[in-house]
């Protein structure tokens, strides 16, 4: 129902579902316009919407409010926080590692130890390129595990084809640093474009953990 030739503009806002408020991002709301001239009572038009999803830290639905003006008064509203035609989900990249020694989790040292730890991962995006940065941890101390006074880290980057997957992250030392048994954890840290999106660190995660 709007007028052929009449100038109109749509305003819209991001709203966080879950709290019913404005989605902050990086401490500010997120808003845009179309400013557009109909040729028919009855069409549509396109606002679009652009932030920085590393800034959202947890699974979220967005809903955005729409409103249209003509000459700043405004005509109309949609601004429904359960309407399902509004929302989208934003979901954030989560992973879980199973580390092992020859595919086994407790290994006698003898010369050189590979541990392979399967990181999963979920809610990538296709496409971009992710970096994995690991270190050991030793259990017994909750601090980084040293041969020869370093640490043992190791990385991987990667470009996913699907948004869940799987990548191996490798770490090899001398096992002859090993005098007594020793419990190993593996921590893991996954980096877009040297921004942190996601960590698996925890020093009591069995799958984590391997046992020398």
């Amino acid at each position: 129902h709007l007028v052929p030739g009449k100038e109109y503009t749509v305003k819209g806002v991001l709203m966080d579902k879950a709290t019913g408020k404005e989605l902050l991002i990086d401490g500010k709301k997120n808003t845009s316009e179309a400013t557009f001239i109909p040729d028919e009572s009855t069409g549509s038009v396109t606002v679009e919407f652009t932030f920085d999803a590393r800034y959202i830290k947890e699974n979220t639905d967005i809903v955005v409010f729409e409103s249209l003006y003509s000459e700043d008064k405004e005509l109309a509203t949609h601004a429904d926080i359960e309407d399902e035609g509004q929302t989208v989900t934003v979901k954030i990249p989560e992973i879980g590692t199973k580390a092992s020694i020859d595919g086994k989790k407790e290994f006698t040292a003898n010369g050189d130890i590979t541990i392979d730890d399967v990181v999963s991962y979920k809610n990538l995006t296709v496409g971009k390129e992710y970096k994995i940065i690991g270190v050991l941890m030793d259990k017994s101390t909750g601090k980084a595990f040293l041969v020869d006074g370093k640490e043992v880290c190791s990385e991987v980057t990667f470009t996913p084809e699907t948004a869940d997957g799987e990548v191996t992250v490798s770490f090899t030392f001398d096992g002859s640093a090993i005098t007594k048994d020793t419990e190993i954890v593996v921590f893991e840290t996954l980096y877009r474009d040297k921004t942190e999106i996601a960590v698996h660190a925890d020093i009591e995660d069995e799958d984590q953990t391997v046992t020398i």
